[in-house]
């Protein structure tokens, strides 16, 4: 097995074709963004876990393990129950006793197989997914209510910066979101997904104090649906809402260029975040799970 910070692109091809196989077969990426955004090299480690003999040709099992302890990890469909899962989680918990282990989509084996070494469940996050093409109207919340505002698309040399400032007080409680850095920020503004004009912006004084990002993992592609990434606001404006205008301008540019729904990730104890969405539409579609060894939450 190796174990390293600075994964080859050798290293990355192999992962990637790893994570197309887990994927095609259980029906959900073993991986999230972040995850896949490490492969790039920095302070996460990965493990890797080849056939044996094969002298790093054939990838059976990988482990990313992030620099906050999240843990994802797969093992290639055709490689299974023969103990390369196990050997797997035993390194990763050495490396990190206190990792955060995910299970995307909350599949039964997945969790039976960490609950089996130990781990318990520690947090959900769950998916909600809108229909744009039928169901009920969209709210209609006027800008016009929220009167010293004015809305925007995202620039990066005018909001980069206090983008970063307003996410992190807006997020202040998220183990993740709330730990972007400028550095994370534009990596992933130079992802091929990105597109200015799927962030809109609330400015006041022309200074950033909301924000909804959209993603579409493919851009232009109209038969699947788009992700609204991430919503945040100020604190100086939370309650105003900042948000729901925000919120109600991306789903009106989705709708309007044929996507046929959005989906978005809250965490299942958000009980005030999941009322807004039920509101406008949005309806539970999955989950993932994260778990962690007993005592460790």
């Amino acid at each position: 097995m190796n174990s390293t910070a600075a994964p080859t692109g050798a290293h990355r091809a192999a992962v990637r074709a790893l994570l197309d196989a887990a994927t095609a077969h259980d029906g959900v990426s073993p991986l999230d963004e972040a995850a896949v955004l490490a492969l790039e090299g920095g302070t996460d480690r990965h493990l890797l876990r080849w056939a044996p003999g094969a002298e790093e040709q054939d990838l059976i099992g990988y482990a990313s393990v992030l620099a906050d302890g999240t843990v994802q990890g797969m093992v290639h469909p055709d490689h299974r129950r023969r103990g390369h899962g196990t050997a797997l989680l035993r390194e990763v918990l050495a490396l990190r006793p206190d990792a955060g282990v995910w299970a995307h989509g909350a599949l039964e084996g997945s969790l039976a197989f960490l609950a089996s070494a130990g781990l318990e469940e520690t947090r959900r996050l769950l998916t909600l997914h809108r229909s744009l093409g039928t169901g009920p109207a969209l709210p209609a919340v006027p800008a016009s209510d929220l009167p010293g505002l004015r809305l925007d698309t995202f620039d990066a040399a005018r909001d980069a910066a206090r983008w970063v400032e307003v996410n992190a007080r807006a997020f202040a409680s998220h183990p993740e979101q709330g730990t972007l850095t400028r550095a994370d920020l534009d990596q992933r503004l130079a992802q091929p997904w990105f597109d200015p004009a799927d962030m809109h912006v609330a400015l006041r004084d022309e200074e950033l104090v909301g924000f909804v990002w959209l993603k579409r993992e493919h851009p232009g592609d109209t038969s699947a649906a788009a992700e609204v990434y991430v919503v945040g606001t100020d604190p100086s404006v939370q309650g105003h809402g900042v948000a729901g205008v925000l919120l109600a301008t991306a789903l009106t540019r989705l709708r309007e260029d044929g996507a046929p729904g959005a989906e978005l990730y809250v965490e299942s104890d958000n009980t005030a975040a999941l009322r807004l969405y039920e509101t406008w539409g949005f309806e539970i579609v999955g989950r993932d799970v994260q778990m962690r060894a007993a005592g460790r939450g």
